[in-house]
């Protein structure tokens, strides 16, 4: 863990406990113990932070006068910085805030400005280095358009209050409207868009509803299905992603170049097997004999990426290569 980071940890634990062990900081910052002693002397030494040992209460403890202190005098926040995941995260919050409020959607928006303001204030010794800090992090992502569907608060009201509800469905493979009761079981964002996972009263079975295809939804009175979550994941978890299939095959890919390096950043799939060759990284996970996604995603990485296995998923990708030759000729 980095310095700064085990420094802001150890004062936030003893703030926010009161009373805290050498062992419980030992595990909170994953330290050694004579880096941990040299961390405590730095902050009492260097930034003035007021630590004490208490034999009494069996922990480490603040000074009473750090009460009446400013913390700026013996702990410097602005010598500070974030981790990645801390500033990523931090940065994108507070921009998700405010677009919320400047588009006033959404009755939540005000409660949001207002925490929108508590992370600013506990973030930053002041609101100019908030400021400050959002005119000089970027972050460059995809625009996503705004979710198109005018019963979503209906669909979360009946799976709040566990109700059934009645929809009107597009499906976009068949080319059909059909009338469904469901019991809807939890709703799922997976690339930029909201799918509906519901018991199937018309179909008898588990099934994941796009929610921008729901027509009409009506919350019916009747209690939804009850219905074991460890299921649900079981059934439909699969059918998120990269190996969205009933049977599943295990896809090695090679990158090389600047895709290896890119490629082995990701996380494609939780039980990913991964090894490099000098510069090359091979790739192995679980998906579709052919998965269209997954095709899509190696189409990305260009001449710099190539199918071991299986050979269907290798045609797959051959066969998408030659209809994109075709649409030049």
């Amino acid at each position: 863990m980095d310095f700064n980071v085990r420094i802001m940890k150890i004062d936030r634990l003893i703030s926010e406990k009161g009373v805290v062990t050498f062992d419980e900081l030992l595990k909170a910052t994953g330290a050694a113990s004579a880096t941990l002693k040299r961390d405590i002397k730095y902050m009492r030494t260097q930034l003035k932070a007021p630590i004490v040992f208490s034999r009494l209460r069996g922990g480490y403890v603040f000074a009473k006068n750090r009460a009446d202190a400013k913390r700026g005098d013996f702990y410097d926040r602005r010598a500070m910085w974030f981790t990645p995941e801390e500033l990523y995260c931090s940065v994108r919050t507070l921009e998700d805030f405010k677009k919320l409020e400047e588009n006033r959607k959404g009755y939540l928006s005000k409660d949001l400005a207002q925490l929108s303001a508590r992370i600013r204030s506990s973030l930053f010794v002041d609101e100019a280095n908030s400021e400050e800090l959002l005119k000089r992090v970027v972050l460059f992502e995809d625009e996503v358009k705004p979710i198109r569907c005018e019963c979503f608060e209906v669909i979360g009201q009946a799976l709040v209050h566990r109700k059934r509800l009645s929809i009107a469905y597009h499906s976009e493979t068949k080319h059909e409207d059909t009338r469904r009761e469901v019991s809807p079981m939890r709703l799922c964002h997976y690339k930029g868009q909201w799918y509906l996972d519901a018991w199937c009263h018309t179909r008898n079975a588990l099934r994941t509803f796009n929610v921008e295809n729901i027509l009409e939804a009506d919350m019916i009175a009747t209690s939804a299905k009850i219905f074991a979550m460890k299921n649900v994941h079981a059934e439909l978890d699969a059918f998120y992603g990269l190996y969205r299939s009933d049977a599943v095959h295990y896809a090695r890919i090679r990158f090389a170049g600047k895709a290896a390096r890119i490629a082995s950043r990701k996380i494609w799939h939780p039980d990913q097997m991964e090894n490099w060759f000098n510069d090359i990284y091979e790739l192995t996970i679980p998906c579709a004999e052919d998965s269209p996604e997954l095709v899509s995603e190696i189409l990305r990485y260009g001449c710099e990426a190539k199918v071991m296995a299986p050979d269907s998923l290798k045609q797959a990708v051959i066969k998408q290569l030659h209809r994109m030759i075709d649409n030049y000729e």
